[in-house]
């Protein structure tokens, strides 16, 4: 389940807070009359799957408005072809835990018009007691909601379908006792919803030997799959959101060459482009900018058993299908076998604590102290508060279903607990008053564990706030792409610029 920061209910005010008294604290029925509320989910209606893209603007309230593109969406008709089905129009919601408990929305067909109803529900779950509808609101000049409507309408034009009048926004909604339990989890119009046509899909050949490989750049390392004969390369994982799909280059004596605009299917919710960028010139805040290249191309060495990008400052870019936003990208790769997991001191983590957020940032090499890679599938870590392991209970962090003091190294719970690479961000809830904070790791092999020395931020001083008012903030990837609005799960960089003219820069992640 995609998650985000809840919105509250101050968007939905003008509604909500009919009839309410002011004095003293109140409960305040938050399932008023005239707001749509299904019963119940549907699951795996009939119909042939058809499989859809489609681009939207999602508004997450305080943190902007987004222009996304490439959700994997799929559609199912009945025979009589006045109903149809649609699967994830609220991308990273519908989904509990397998195909078949996977939620569709159901619209109603006449003519080239679509009517979906308000009011569905689009994820449940018993056990957290968790229910959320897909609400149709519209909104006034201040951007709170100002009413909710039975239907929201889509136009059928060819093969597309678009939303009919974009003034209006499907909200992801969350009803409660009170007010203060209820809210909005994020707003979208401009829908666009078209076909997918035919994707090359890239196999390398049956009778070339597949190899495990591992891809290091500046700041990480991970395992990938190599195939190769005498004039291309087969490479699976250069995207770490698609691991699954290869991309294949061409040899011309000592370098391979492959293209940008690789289509990646394997990523479950959106379809990626893979390409190559180059350095481009400093935006006006001096942040360093790419700019896409054609292709990429690495030196060919030991016998064919080391690539090295060159330019070594060039990047590898995982990109959106329309290439509008720029997810991940990696520089200074080095391509190269594995020669297997051994038994070895991982190197010890990096841990930067914010306190105004209550997150730690905690950056766990996937590397030994000599520097030699180790297979981070086999790296577990723990946090440590002034020596003691923290228990992650699922009474704090709904996401789990258990408590946890080891927590595997690629886990995520996509709502406290965040994982980019070698970075990791948690959030933290109900924890003991403490003085420092450590993160140790863990590499088992064989039966063999070893532990990394301790990583630890102490000292946590007030945070000071001087009367400076924020004239503008702007917002950076990490690729260090210029973003109109950064998606939710994703790392920034903040560029807060005060009324003094000073300038604070902070890598925040956005949920």
């Amino acid at each position: 389940m995609k998650t985000f920061t809840q919105f509250t209910l101050a968007f939905a005010s003008a509604i909500l807070a009919v009839g309410t008294a002011t004095a003293g604290p109140v409960n305040i029925p938050a399932k008023l009359p005239g707001i749509p509320l299904d019963e119940s989910p549907v699951y795996n209606p009939a119909g042939n799957d058809e499989a859809y893209m489609m681009s939207v603007t999602e508004d997450q309230g305080p943190l902007g408005v987004s222009q996304q593109d490439g959700y994997k969406m799929t559609i199912r008709r009945d025979d009589d072809g006045e109903t149809i089905w649609f699967r994830d129009l609220t991308p990273g919601f519908s989904r509990h835990n397998d195909d078949d408990e996977y939620t569709w929305i159901k619209g109603t067909v006449s003519g080239t018009d679509i009517t979906v109803k308000a009011g569905q529900v689009i994820y449940q779950n018993d056990f957290y007691g968790q229910k959320l509808y897909l609400e149709s609101v519209t909104v006034d000049n201040w951007g709170s909601v100002d009413k909710f409507l039975d239907e929201i309408h889509f136009t059928i034009e060819g093969d597309r379908i678009v939303q009919t009048d974009n003034t209006v926004y499907l909200a992801v909604y969350k009803d409660g006792e009170t007010i203060d339990e209820a809210g909005f989890f994020i707003f979208m119009n401009n829908f666009v919803i078209e076909p997918v046509g035919e994707i090359d899909k890239i196999t390398p050949p049956a009778n070339v030997e597949t190899e495990d490989w591992i891809m290091t750049w500046n700041g990480g390392s991970r395992s990938i799959k190599v195939a190769r004969d005498a004039e291309t390369y087969y490479v699976a994982g250069l995207a770490a959101s698609a691991p699954e799909d290869y991309v294949s280059g061409t040899v011309s004596g000592n370098t391979v060459t492959f293209k940008s605009g690789y289509i990646l299917t394997s990523n479950p919710t959106r379809y990626i482009r893979l390409i190559g960028a180059a350095p481009g010139q400093p935006d006006e805040w001096g942040f360093p900018t790419l700019e896409m290249i054609m292709s990429y191309t690495f030196d060919i060495a030991d016998d064919g058993k080391t690539l090295t990008l060159n330019p070594a400052d060039n990047y590898i870019v995982e990109a959106s299908y329309n290439f509008s936003s720029f997810y991940n990208g990696f520089s200074a790769v080095k391509l190269f076998p594995y020669s297997g997991d051994k038994p070895a001191v991982p190197a010890a983590p990096e841990v930067d604590y914010d306190e105004l957020n209550d997150l730690l940032t905690v950056t766990f090499p996937s590397a030994d102290i000599n520097g030699d890679y180790i297979n981070p599938d086999r790296l577990t870590y723990r946090v440590e508060f002034d020596g003691v392991p923290y228990e992650f209970s699922p009474d704090s962090y709904f996401g789990l279903s258990e408590p946890m003091i080891e927590i595997p190294y690629s886990f995520t719970d996509y709502y406290d607990i965040y994982v980019n690479g070698p970075l990791h961000t948690i959030f933290l809830h109900d924890t003991p008053r403490w003085n420092t904070v450590e993160a140790v790791t863990t590499y088992t092999v064989d039966g063999i564990s070893n532990s990394s020395s301790s990583a630890s931020q102490s000292g946590i001083g007030d945070i000071t706030v001087e009367n400076k008012q924020i004239v503008a903030e702007t917002y950076t990837d990490l690729t260090g792409r210029r973003i109109t609005s950064p998606s939710p799960g994703s790392i920034v960089i903040v560029s807060t610029r005060y009324d003094d003219g000073t300038v604070v820069n902070s890598k925040r992640i956005i949920r």
